[in-house]
């Protein structure tokens, strides 16, 4: 990774990226090229060769180079080796995530500035902290890494790029607010990541409703696996119920009645990762207030330009990664409060307590990228609204998922806010293997979406490798509507009709 300053990287339009390259190319590029399904495999099944070519990734799951650097600065400050160390974005999470592992309150470090956890690379306690710090998203971002190398004169500058630098944080909340229809920007609370947001907003719930006995949660359809870990996996002691599909309001009436009083949450997406299915959003509403729980909806894919969802729920939780920044190449996320939610106070209170607050770079880039969210997501809608009209022509696509689609339509369409703006996310269930599609397209290939260029993934692969690797698993998934052969495009904001060139072009002899 080069020490210098380079220009900020700029989208060059849709084009094949050699594997392993950072996505959109900036030092803090939250994706990576993994341009063909054979790199896939080998990526996430651990391939050493793989590794070597691709050593980049998503800064949750895979350490990002600056933050690796870091752990070994302090490592001799602490006692101990870089490997064992897990770097935090607070003292808190680092707290949080040594109790869940069961370790004493000694493991928790704080040098230089940094603040993590010390475990030994071959104690089996370490799986769990790097787990609760990656479900929670509470990691240390590479902003705050870069500043601690420049400091130690590690690197000789900043990547440079548009920036915020006069109150950032109070500039996003107010664009938020205004967005989500929010009343005040105080109901808008920031968060180190989307996942962040999620997780405090479970673990304010959770708080809330734990002193009247209420410490069940139900989970939604085929959610995003972090978020489903945060229940699977039981970091804040709760139960939970899984109705698999969010379609099906009898069954959610069903669980509902079968747990009285014991309900603390239903927690919900519009529309779902990966199946971009979207539930009946009003209904849901009617439904926990019969249960007497609060409703949270993660709204990332749709974004607040698109529906009017806060009206509905007791918190609306958004990853400003995606759509409201474009750029790729900072994490961070959002939870809105419901002003109208009887826990409201409350909720504000708990999301600052269980949450990471941004830092202050980071909080500077998305300040400087949000202000054309808005218009963002115009082009972006229209190239979503072309692109699948072109793909469900192909006789290489047996469906195309998505807010517009038979199944999730008349759903969307009672909390969207114009007609016409389905987001960029599409799900494409191919007749042919993957490989055929995937390999020649000519875009950027790799996790995240919401880039403001357009993106592909084998979300299948990328998500639920391991599901993919048994045939329990791959059974599992076919009862959930998902295989190995679906693509998930993310639609940026190129000309409609550029898109749909690249995407013939794949197609074009793919059977």
């Amino acid at each position: 990774m080069s020490a210098g300053s380079p220009a900020e990287p700029r989208p060059a339009g849709p084009r094949h990226i050699p594997a392993g390259r950072p996505v959109p190319g900036s030092v803090h590029s939250v994706s990576v090229s993994i341009p063909d399904v054979r790199s896939v495999i080998g990526f996430e099944s651990g391939d050493p060769a793989t590794l070597r070519r691709i050593a980049w990734g998503y800064p949750r799951f895979r350490t990002h180079p600056y933050v690796a650097r870091v752990a070994a600065l302090v490592a001799g400050a602490v006692g101990g080796r870089a490997q064992d160390l897990v770097l935090t974005r607070s003292v808190r999470a680092a707290e949080a995530a040594a109790a869940y592992a069961g370790l004493a309150p000694g493991a928790v470090f704080e040098a230089s500035g940094v603040r993590g956890v010390r475990v030994a690379e071959d104690d089996p306690a370490l799986a769990a902290v790097r787990g609760h710090v990656q479900h929670t998203g509470a990691h240390l971002t590479s902003r705050e890494a870069e500043d601690v190398l420049l400091e130690a004169g590690l690197i000789e500058a900043r990547q440079a790029e548009e920036a915020v630098s006069e109150e950032p944080a109070e500039a996003v909340r107010s664009a938020l607010a205004t967005a989500y229809g929010a009343g005040d920007p105080a109901d808008v609370s920031l968060h180190n990541s989307g996942m962040n947001a999620v997780a405090a907003a479970v673990a304010a719930v959770t708080d809330l409703q734990r002193p009247a006995g209420r410490r069940r949660w139900i989970q939604l359809g085929w959610i995003f696996f972090d978020t489903m870990s945060l229940l699977d996996k039981r970091l804040f002691g709760t139960d939970h119920v899984t109705v698999p599909d969010p379609f099906d309001l009898a069954a959610l009436s069903r669980v509902v009645a079968a747990h009285p009083g014991q309900l603390a949450g239903i927690i919900a997406e519009l529309p779902s990762n990966p199946s971009l299915r979207c539930p009946d959003v009003p209904a849901l509403r009617e439904i926990a207030d019969r249960a007497g729980c609060a409703l949270v909806l993660d709204a990332t894919i749709a974004t607040p330009h698109n529906v009017d969802v806060l009206g509905y729920a007791d918190v609306v939780c958004e990853s400003l990664t995606k759509y409201a920044t474009g750029s790729a190449d900072v994490l961070m996320g959002a939870a809105v409060v419901g002003s109208a939610s009887p826990w409201a106070a409350q909720l504000r209170e708990g999301l600052r307590r269980f949450g990471d607050v941004p830092y202050h770079r980071d909080a500077a880039r998305v300040a400087a990228r949000i202000r054309d969210y808005g218009d963002r997501m115009k082009r972006v809608n229209a190239g979503a609204v072309a692109l699948a009209g072109f793909l469900e022509r192909q006789s290489a696509v047996r469906a195309v998922s998505w807010p517009y689609d038979a199944a999730s339509q008349a759903n969307y369409r009672k909390v969207e806010r114009l007609s016409d703006a389905p987001g960029g996310l599409l799900m494409v269930d191919l007749r042919v293997p993957l490989e055929r599609v995937y390999d020649r397209l000519a875009v950027a290939k790799g996790p995240s979406f919401g880039a403001e260029f357009t993106m592909a993934s084998p979300q299948i692969f990328i998500a639920h490798f391991d599901l993919l690797s048994t045939p329990e698993g791959r059974a599992e998934l076919r009862s959930r509507g998902l295989h190995r052969d679906m693509l998930r495009i993310s639609v940026g904001v190129e000309d409609p009709e550029l898109i749909a060139e690249v995407f013939r072009d794949a197609f074009d002899g793919a059977g």
